[in-house]
């Protein structure tokens, strides 16, 4: 279901289907809306990369990556010409022509392209930092399935400023920039388009040696059109990182991962003072990390007194349900190679209880960092099988008063089919020490793309076990999905027991099953002002183990998007819920036991951030036990020039219930200045009006090279009082860190 939904029944009968004139497939002497002639369903395009050695130009074998294709070398490279749109007009030619690079050498990868543009004043550039924001700026992007999976891929992008993403995706679905590695990327605008060189070390990823072909995808955006063009998997229906039916990438042969050894060492000083107690701290603390790759595609890790003092703030977020919020994995150690350790597939896309193994389990004790003095991973791939193995030893949590634990995950998948995968999952330990917590399980993951046509059907179940003080119980997850360009359904049925307890997962509710269903049609009108429109309905029942309903939700839905990615949801939902047990919103107002009834109206209108200024708002009116609710939500963000960038949130709760009420209010701030590519200051500020806690951390980080790192945060925190704001505003404590890291490979 999608969360911010609606429906604008005018969408439902202005679509047709695309009927562009068909031509010739697309190169540089041939652009224009036409559409291919070409079998999109079997369409796998092949190119050969090309090896350069020292011997070669008078021993200047690597191009010098700066934006420039100028190098002698670069005329040895395999040259990809044919490029298909996939927005706005599936399979079209595109409206630039774009030609692209490949080559290697012992060590890298080499990527060019040349993205040529008839309005180079015209191509979007407004960003500068770190991982940006790429759907909203002229972008390209190369993703790299060396391990043979059809799922999982390693991503590399840049915007025309050498503003540069990097990203592991999972499953075709899951985009994790959080993970960063060592790689080199340049761009530059030039006077019929632009340029971006990339230079990707073998020793940066795994990959399988036994391979004689990888998966490669390459995708442009031209941000002004709203355009995406790809060279392979021409599909709408199927997401940008979507490796279902990737190009192929044959010809890597003889590289090198040196001795596959890899040391990240830093070290840490750090002061504190704690503004109620009047107390200062000093620490120096060195930490570090050894990857050694075992082979190319398995690599062993150790991690020393983890640090983690450039991991963002959580987005703050208050509890006004029954049951614990989830908080998303965001530490490099445990982001490191994490697709072997998915399970379940599309079983835990959308909801996460049950879920038998959750990395930020390790170092997190009820919500307390604890310090994790060592720990120990094995990751990737051994012959077919993708392996994961995980231990670690973590620290006492003093103001609980638990020792510290001996935690450990293991996690084994291998293909079958042609599309599937099957695997087996295990776990140990529990981090607060209470029990004695064993889980294990397994999973199955069905894919089968070009059902019905261009669709792809989905198919995953998985089956989990917890041991608890030698007390049993299961989890039993399934979902079969569809997935077209026109018609998409999903169900989902999940079984989680009473005593079900996976202490190295994510479980919030027990005791229930529950049956989701839902269904929509996709339009895409022809020359219209409308990108797409969406009509759809769903279901969410939710009974005891007895089978007894004691929540259902159902509604609809419908909206869209225009050319220029401006979009409008609404959502009707109606909703029942049987309440066995009091509980209080935000632990101030109480709902007590019974049953009640509501409906819900929902309005989302959201204008592109690919504007100098985005702006969002949405509003959710209608009943919530016994009462009424009120849910405000808007945001802004600005990007002046390519240097700055500020974006603000906030949302506005109101509950009156019978039993009283309460206005919540979460906002947040957030701003970057980018001096460069790789000089960034990152500031977040925080505030609701619940726990009254003021958060203000800012991050100066420099990488003089993709090996070196200078990083500087301050952050602090403070109590203001809801009532007596702005009077009352009680500093907490501040902390300043200074982190020194370099990256040795060998």
């Amino acid at each position: 279901m999608r969360i911010a939904s609606a429906f604008i029944p005018v969408f439902a009968f202005i679509a047709t289907a695309s009927q562009a004139q068909e031509c010739e497939p697309a190169s540089i002497e041939n652009i224009g809306q036409c559409v291919v002639r070409r079998d999109f369903e079997t369409y796998r395009p092949l190119v050969t990369a090309a090896r350069i050695d020292s011997t070669q130009f008078d021993g200047e074998a690597a191009p010098v990556i700066d934006g420039d294709l100028s190098d002698a070398v670069w005329s040895q490279a395999a040259i990809i010409t044919e490029f298909h749109q996939v927005e706005p007009v599936g399979g079209a030619t595109p409206s630039q022509p774009t030609r692209a690079y490949i080559m290697y050498d012992s060590k890298n990868l080499y990527v060019g392209i040349y993205a040529f543009d008839s309005e180079p004043d015209q191509i979007r550039r407004a960003q500068m930092l770190r991982d940006p924001q790429l759907q909203d700026d002229d972008a390209v992007r190369v993703m790299i399935d060396s391990n043979g999976t059809f799922r999982d891929s390693y991503f590399f992008g840049i915007n025309p400023n050498g503003a540069r993403s990097d990203a592991l995706t999972e499953n075709g679905s899951s985009f994790r920039d959080e993970w960063n590695t060592i790689w080199r990327g340049k761009a530059r605008v030039v006077e019929d388009g632009w340029i971006a060189e990339f230079a990707i070390p073998f020793q940066s990823f795994s990959f399988d040696a036994s391979l004689d072909e990888w998966n490669l995808q390459i995708i442009r955006t031209i941000r002004r059109n709203n355009e995406e063009i790809r060279w392979s998997n021409i599909n709408q229906s199927r997401g940008r990182i979507n490796m279902t039916n990737p190009g192929r990438l044959a010809g890597i042969d003889g590289v090198s991962s040196g001795i596959g050894l890899e040391a990240q060492v830093f070290v840490t000083g750090a002061a504190s003072h704690d503004w109620v107690l009047d107390d200062t701290d000093f620490e120096l603390n060195p930490s570090g990390n050894i990857f050694y790759k075992i082979t190319p595609s398995l690599t062993g890790s150790l991690t020393f007194n983890t640090d983690f003092s450039d991991t963002s703030l959580d987005a703050r977020q208050v509890n006004t349900g029954r049951f614990s919020l989830f908080f998303p994995e965001t530490r490099d150690f445990f982001l490191q190679d994490s697709a072997v350790f998915e399970f379940g597939g599309r079983v835990f896309n959308d909801a996460k209880n049950g879920l038998p193994f959750f990395s930020r389990n390790i170092g997190i004790v009820n919500g307390e960092p604890v310090d994790i003095i060592a720990g120990a991973k094995l990751s990737g791939k051994a012959g077919p099988a993708n392996v994961g193995l995980i231990s670690a030893r973590t620290g006492s949590a003093d103001g609980q008063g638990i020792d510290g634990q001996y935690l450990s995950s293991a996690r084994l998948s291998v293909p079958v089919l042609a599309e599937s995968k099957a695997g087996i999952v295990f776990t140990n330990g529990d981090p607060s020490g209470a029990t004695d917590n064993t889980v294990a399980g397994a999973d199955f993951q069905y894919q089968r793309s070009n059902t019905f046509g261009e669709g792809t059907l989905y198919a995953d179940v998985a089956y989990v076990k917890s041991f608890t003080d030698d007390v049993g119980d299961d989890m039993v997850g399934s979902e079969i999905a569809y997935r077209s360009q026109k018609w998409n359904g999903t169900m989902r049925l999940r079984h989680i027991g009473e005593n079900y307890a996976p202490q190295l997962g994510f479980s919030n509710r027990t005791g229930i099953r529950r049956y989701n269903i839902n269904f929509w049609r996709t339009y895409r009108p022809e020359n219209s002002f409308i990108r797409f429109a969406e009509t759809g309905a769903w279901t969410n029942i939710i009974t005891d183990l007895g089978d007894r309903k004691i929540d259902h939700f159902y509604g609809a839905w419908a909206g869209g998007a225009n050319n220029a990615g401006d979009e409008l949801w609404l959502n009707y939902e109606h909703g029942f819920v049987d309440i066995e047990a009091p509980f209080s919103i935000a632990g101030i107002v109480p709902v007590p036991v019974g049953q009640y009834r509501w409906n819900q109206y929902n309005v989302r209108i959201a204008s592109t951030n690919a504007r100098a200024v985005g702006v969002e708002f949405e509003i959710n009116k209608g009943g919530i036990y016994g009462g009424d609710l009120l849910q405000l939500s808007g945001g802004i963000n600005l990007r002046p020039n390519k240097h700055f960038e500020f974006s603000a949130e906030h949302e506005y709760l109101e509950f009156d219930l019978p039993l009283g009420d309460i206005g919540i209010h979460i906002s947040s701030i957030n701003s970057t200045i980018a001096f460069t590519p790789d000089m960034t200051i990152k500031t977040e500020i925080q505030y609701d009006n619940i726990s009254e806690a003021f958060t203000f951390f800012s991050r100066f980080s420099w990488e003089p090279a993709p090996e070196r790192e200078i990083f500087l945060s301050f952050g602090h925190t403070a109590i203001i009082d809801r009532v007596q704001f702005p009077q009352d505003f009680t500093s907490q404590g501040s902390s300043l860190a200074l982190r020194l890291g370099h990256t040795f490979r060998m």
